[in-house]
């Protein structure tokens, strides 16, 4: 394959998966921005807001074990296309502001959310050079922050201009024309194409006896991904590093806008825009991270290293007082998103890495599970410390400990892997 080719397959790949990631990424964060608004109209306390994060990614968990049967029988377009119509589907139901489907909004837009990881994947592996793997891999991760910075910019000036039910379309439709500029850009030949894929023929539409095979087979293999981890030592420890950063990088995207709001006082759009700072700063920190990764610094000491500082980030927080400013505050989050968020790249291109040849997908779906896994149990417990003490700040400190215990074992233990 010349060069030229090789270059535009990576810029298709990479275009493709970015795109998909910040719509999922901007559908997920959206509930949190929109809580303090919302959260009296549904007759909902605020810390509430952890269940739904809660059940958005239970529905996170299952996408990602079942993900791999779905490219096996319908390619990674198709399943592409998929996780934004259902994150969309998703986002209509919320609107609907009714309690009893809330919940089902919310497993639903985490089912969406649940495939990008390990679809993304599939088709990074087999489009990037070695050389590249930990900066291509974190710059695609670049779109949960970007969809994050979207949402904290976007959804409180909507909010004010034409009401929560209307914004919530409105990011709908967003995710809805990513997934056709997709379909519409593989039809014509410009998108990610690999050997597993099947020839896309026909119109797409999958029939029921088709879908329930289908849906058989998927969930069938439901423990295959669990199996594979549980098989491999580095992959268990991958998977037990991202379970206790998740539950620090929720935190961080569920809670920092009420604290900000309800605890400190700022206004709502300024709390919005601190938000999108601190997503902003993710994006910065996973390209950057991810390119010091590819020139020598080995991935253990780099999480070890992003570890330390987001608990320390954490404990910032919590001691933030009425009386700092908001550049004060906007520094803290900053530093906060560019470590808490900024991790991710490295981690899946490590398990892209350590991966058995042709599992890469079953592999991220695996390790995602406990990913998610983390962040289906740290918001609510979140809400359980801001409930028990009144207090967003106890929060934070209690969440810094984890991250810094695991950070420290890596940077102690950084030579004993390669």
């Amino acid at each position: 394959m010349s060069e030229a080719t090789t270059a535009r397959a990576l810029s298709v790949a990479l275009a493709t998966t970015l795109a998909l990631q910040s719509v999922a990424s901007m559908a997920m964060v959206a509930p949190s921005v929109l809580a303090p608004a919302v959260a009296n109209e549904l007759g909902v306390a605020p810390q509430r807001i952890g269940v739904f994060v809660s059940a958005a990614y239970l529905g996170a968990m299952i996408s990602g074990l079942v993900c791999g049967g779905l490219i096996g029988r319908y390619g990674v377009l198709r399943v592409c296309m998929l996780s934004g119509f259902v994150c969309a589907a998703g986002l209509c139901v919320g609107a609907s502001g009714l309690l009893g489907v809330i919940l089902a909004a919310a497993f639903a837009i985490g089912f969406g959310y649940g495939l990008v990881n390990p679809v993304s994947s599939h088709i990074l592996v087999r489009a990037t050079p070695p050389r590249m793997m930990s900066f291509v891999f974190s710059l695609k991760q670049t779109g949960v922050p970007i969809g994050g910075a979207i949402a904290g910019a976007l959804v409180p000036p909507l909010l004010i201009a034409a009401g929560w039910r209307v914004t919530i379309v409105v990011l709908a439709i967003g995710c809805a024309l990513v997934s056709l500029v997709i379909g519409v850009a593989g039809r014509a030949g410009f998108a990610p194409a690999t050997p597993e894929s099947p020839p896309n023929t026909g119109t797409g539409a999958i029939d029921a006896p088709r879908l329930g095979g289908v849906l058989r087979r998927a969930f069938g293999g439901l423990g295959a991904p669990i199996r594979l981890i549980a098989a491999r030592a580095e992959l268990r420890e991958l998977a037990a590093v991202s379970f206790i950063y998740a539950t620090m990088q929720l935190a961080l995207f569920t809670y920092l806008v009420s604290y900000l709001h309800l605890e400190l006082g700022h206004s709502l759009v300024a709390a919005g825009l601190v938000f999108a700072a601190a997503q902003v700063a993710g994006i910065v920190g996973r390209i950057a991270w991810g390119w010091l990764a590819d020139r020598g610094i080995p991935a253990r000491a780099m999480l070890g290293f992003l570890g330390v500082t987001m608990a320390a980030s954490g404990i910032a927080a919590a001691v933030a007082a009425r009386e700092w400013s908001t550049l004060a505050l906007t520094l803290t989050s900053v530093v906060f998103g560019a470590s808490a968020v900024g991790w991710n790249g490295i981690y899946l291109a490590e398990v892209a890495r350590r991966a058995p040849a042709g599992e890469v997908g079953q592999a991220t779906g695996g390790t995602q599970f406990f990913t998610f896994l983390g962040a289906l149990l740290g918001p609510p417990a979140f809400g359980l410390i801001v409930s028990a003490t009144g207090r967003y700040a106890w929060g934070y400190a209690a969440f810094a400990v984890l991250p810094l215990v695991i950070g420290v074992w890596l940077l102690a233990s950084r030579g004993s892997r390669k």
